[in-house]
């Protein structure tokens, strides 16, 4: 399989779960940004992550030991750990930037777009390894997933939950069991199993997969937004990422997906493991899809009371955060800064040089600043 199509296929794994209103098609609506022809130019690819650290080699030293298979390197003059062709690149601050994960209040504070990014691996290998390294769990800190609505403690990785092998609602969850039994007979080399880990800068980092997986290095990067769908349609019609395709349940053939309409539903069931105790949202959920990745969004999870009155707040703008902005790359800026300019998309800043290239930045419709990089042909 190659590392594009691993990307978006495990885009349905430990944050996964299919799209409420997924085989709606027409055109988007209201701040979705989707009405109109589509980007005359090639989609992207995933190019960084940028990190705002106090001790950006105590970070590179993390990376290193988590994914040996990286190295660190510079990009135009920054610090940078590098996998896969795409990079963590820092900047050195003098005091920790906001935005970092909290394991006690499970969200980043405050809260972004951005929520996670990690590697598609054998789950229960990765979790193995870093526990031997790190017994006490120092550096290597597995958060708890928790594997119903009456787990108090939670499991160190998804692959030890009765029903870890799936995401399942409660409901779904009674199902199984009635048909199979409280803790059912299944083959942890297959299906999910994925966990978490916060960087030292205050990155959540997910890991997930099993002993059949193809490691890829950015095989999760995952955000909030307050409507999933109508995200997944501003980055098809602004950036010219691609929509998943619709596939037919009766032939399994694929056809090209028209922008969700309406992209503002509602949102379902709380469903199971998760990091969350009190369950995850995760229908809807929206995805895209780049050259060389995909990136899937979620439905902000503190609302309607579920995070109480300190969090349950709306996402704020990422620049300055931990995370400050993520960047994608085209080979020549001027078809998508023409195309920016007649949809209405501001640019913050830029175009400015980078290296012997330039980039300019923008924001997403919840804040989410990007970084759009001239790579060259």
């Amino acid at each position: 399989m190659s590392r594009c199509l691993l990307a978006a296929a495990v885009l349905a794994g430990a944050c996964g779960g299919g799209p409420a209103g997924s085989d709606a098609s027409s055109s988007g609506a209201g701040s979705a940004g989707a009405e109109g022809a589509a980007p005359a130019f090639s989609p992207p690819s995933f190019h960084h992550i940028h990190v705002n650290s106090t001790d950006p080699e105590r970070s590179l030293d993390w990376w290193s030991t988590l994914w040996p298979a990286g190295e660190r390197t510079t990009v135009e003059g920054l610090p940078a750990f590098a996998a896969d062709g795409v990079a963590l690149v820092y900047t050195e601050v003098e005091s920790p930037a906001p935005g970092g994960f909290d394991p006690e209040r499970r969200q980043s504070i405050p809260q972004s777009p951005f929520w996670t990014t990690g590697p598609s691996t054998d789950g229960l290998a990765l979790y193995e390894r870093l526990t031997a390294l790190d017994p006490e769990g120092e550096r290597f800190r597995f958060l708890p997933v928790y594997t119903g609505p009456d787990d108090t403690e939670g499991v160190p990785h998804s692959g030890l939950a009765p029903f870890g092998d799936q995401l399942l609602t409660v409901a779904e969850m009674a199902e199984r069991a009635a048909r199979e039994g409280d803790n059912p007979t299944r083959d942890r080399a297959s299906g999910q199993d994925f966990g978490y880990l916060v960087d030292p800068d205050g990155i959540l980092v997910e890991f997930n997969g099993n002993a059949e997986t193809e490691d890829l290095f950015y095989g999760h990067t995952h955000f909030w937004h307050e409507q999933p769908l109508c995200a997944s349609n501003w980055y098809a019609e602004h950036l010219g990422m691609t929509l998943p395709p619709r596939r037919d349940p009766e032939t399994g053939e694929t056809s090209p997906r028209a922008a969700y309409d309406p992209c503002d539903v509602e949102v379902g069931d709380v469903s199971y493991p998760t990091f969350l105790p009190m369950g995850q949202l995760r229908r809807p959920i929206g995805s895209v899809r780049m050259a060389n990745a995909g990136w899937a969004w979620y439905s902000r999870q503190c609302r309607d009371g579920r995070c109480g009155p300190e969090l349950d707040r709306p996402l704020v703008p990422s620049r300055g955060q931990v995370v400050d902005h993520v960047g994608i790359s085209y080979p020549d800026l001027d078809p998508v800064l023409a195309h920016l300019e007649a949809r209405g998309v501001p640019i913050l800043e830029g175009p400015y040089p980078y290296g012997d290239t330039r980039a300019v930045l923008i924001e997403d419709l919840d804040g989410m600043a990007l970084e759009l990089v001239e790579a060259g042909p």
